[in-house]
């Protein structure tokens, strides 16, 4: 019998788990274990870095390029079978700690900082505008900086749908993951909501469908139009998007998930964003994930479509290829799983509902499913570290 097969059997935290959980989180759990257990009894050369043909040959030499040239160092060689250490405890990495904090100055800014103008994009029922937001000067007696950020005032037909991008964003921050877009609630008037689109006559109809509050406000998401801080990746022209489920560089990404070593052509910022896209929308229960965004210039992905995250009803059958992927994934960024070991129940009602029921993003219910999902998660990734070691599964 296989390492995996008896993780897999054993008695321990996987199989009480199970015991404990209900509902979609065990239905999860038989499927993650089935699946690591098929995975674990492949045949070695499916792990290896061999030639998977053609037609994978030509996937890499057009997608590769596309997302930046490889690395300039040789792959790494593979890491060795080491034994399981007792777990450390996790602790905040410095650079997850920065990207975080400057994610929340980003929030506020999009909250707080004035608006100038907004200009109508796309559908017009979609009632979405490009709005410029101006941050605060720089130094002192200089001219107020001025950025593109996108903005959506709710509707009448779906008072509440911001609620779930922005509990997608938080939980995200929370996590400290990198491919999501800084978003935030803020209240706007609508008198100056009026007066911000002007003449324009599509979309001042639009005003007749804002939902507005008994105060006069309106409630509007605001979304920066990239991950991280005002900078390049705010105005990067390379950018592309690529559909989740059949994009022949998702299978890209997946080949690298499942070799135990870097492969040629393997960028680690795009594998590490690549995991932790799979990692939040199964936590969110996001099954309908319809596309990812690759910008270009700066190797990095990004999700800026999250309003199917956090559903009301999720099917299990919806979250089968997000789980199948992590399944198959051999490496895992360190610390993305010391984040999941920190979020727990408490730290994911401070991030969904800061304000208790008068301000939660998601409904009690789902806070319960997300808890579900995260150990799901946990118990998948200690039963790869019991198979393959600490040093080889946690090496991004």
């Amino acid at each position: 019998m296989s390492r995996c097969a008896r993780d897999l059997r054993a008695p321990g935290a996987a199989r009480g788990l199970l015991r404990r959980l209900g509902g979609v989180g065990t239905q999860h759990m038989f499927v993650a274990a089935a699946l690591l257990a098929i995975s674990c009894a492949r045949p070695s050369s499916e792990h290896s870095d061999g030639s998977v043909g053609a037609i994978a040959a030509l996937v890499d030499d057009e997608i590769a390029p596309a997302i930046g040239a490889p690395p300039a160092h040789p792959p790494a060689e593979p890491h060795p079978p080491a034994e399981v250490r007792p777990p450390a405890e996790p602790r905040s990495s410095p650079a997850s700690s920065a990207w975080a904090a400057g994610d929340a100055r980003v929030a506020r800014a999009l909250q707080r900082s004035p608006l100038r103008a907004l200009r109508l994009t796309g559908k017009v029922a979609d009632g979405r505008f490009e709005a410029t937001l101006s941050l605060g000067a720089p130094t002192e007696g200089a001219a107020p900086r001025e950025v593109k950020v996108k903005l959506a005032p709710a509707q009448k037909k779906a008072p509440l749908a911001f609620r779930r991008p922005l509990a997608f964003y938080r939980m995200a921050r929370a996590l400290g993951a990198h491919v999501v877009p800084a978003a935030a609630a803020r209240r706007i008037g609508i008198g100056e909501l009026a007066a911000l689109i002007g003449r324009e006559p599509n979309a001042r109809k639009l005003l007749r469908r804002f939902a507005v509050m008994n105060d006069g406000t309106v409630d509007a998401l605001v979304l920066a139009p990239a991950p991280g801080p005002p900078g390049p990746r705010w105005l990067s022209p390379r950018r592309r998007s690529v559909r989740f489920d059949d994009a022949p560089e998702l299978d890209v990404w997946a080949r690298w998930a499942r070799s135990p070593s870097p492969v040629r052509g393997e960028r680690a910022v795009i594998l590490r964003d690549y995991l932790e896209v799979l990692v939040l929308d199964y936590l969110a229960g996001n099954g309908l994930r319809k596309e990812i965004v690759i910008d270009v210039h700066a190797g990095a992905l990004s999700l800026e479509a999250n309003g199917s995250a956090f559903p009301l009803h999720v099917k299990a059958h919806e979250l089968d290829r997000q789980l199948e992927r992590l399944v198959e994934a051999v490496r895992f960024p360190r610390a993305l799983r010391d984040a999941l070991v920190r979020f727990g129940p408490e730290q994911a009602a401070a991030a969904l509902r800061p304000g208790g029921i008068e301000e939660e993003l998601v409904p009690p219910r789902a806070l319960v499913e997300l808890e579900e999902r995260r150990q799901a998660l946990l118990s998948l990734i200690a039963a790869k570290l019991a198979d393959r070691g600490e040093d080889a599964v946690l090496s991004l």
